[in-house]
């Protein structure tokens, strides 16, 4: 097995992992391949919480794909992959401050937290919440949408476009 497809495959495993943990908890977002759904309202819920370095989120059309990883150092990064081409297309900028999760609290708030439980930054929101879904785009773009389908969030990197690499920071 080549070394990337090993790499590949502990991601995918430790993204499986992680979703099983969240969906025991009783979690505020269930996910599903590249997308996160809110429940519906009338559940009650605990926060959804994605621990670094265990999810990456993956969309994949032939020889190009696009991966939304949450970094070992702190940065929340889309990027796309032809071949062996990387291009990093939107990131938080949050490298270097201690992120240690992403959470996606009851409110519906997608919030970048430290290992001190401080908020490093709000990247944007489920509206309204429960219900809203987040969704990995076949086109690159990472967009929230609230239960009547229309966007309330997105990287602006559909296409392949390169949107802000210093999101919570400009």
């Amino acid at each position: 097995m080549h070394i990337s497809q090993l790499r590949g495959s502990l991601l995918r495993k430790a993204a499986v992992r992680t979703i099983v943990v969240c969906t025991a908890a009783v979690t505020l977002i269930t996910a599903s391949g590249s997308e996160a759904t809110a429940l519906p309202s009338g559940y009650t819920a605990a926060n959804f919480t994605l621990a670094q370095p265990d999810w990456q989120a993956r969309y994949s059309y032939g020889t190009l794909s696009h991966s939304l990883v949450l970094q070992e150092d702190g940065n929340f990064v889309l990027y796309a992959v032809n071949g062996t081409r990387v291009t990093p297309l939107w990131a938080s900028g949050t490298d270097g401050t201690g992120v240690t999760r992403l959470v996606w609290s009851q409110s519906g708030y997608v919030k970048l937290i430290n290992s001190s439980g401080g908020i490093v930054c709000t990247i944007g929101a489920l509206s309204p919440a429960p219900g809203g879904v987040a969704r990995l785009q076949s086109d690159g773009n990472f967009v929230f949408y609230d239960t009547n389908g229309s966007s309330t969030w997105a990287t602006g990197t559909s296409g392949g476009s390169v949107g802000n690499r210093n999101y919570c920071f400009t």
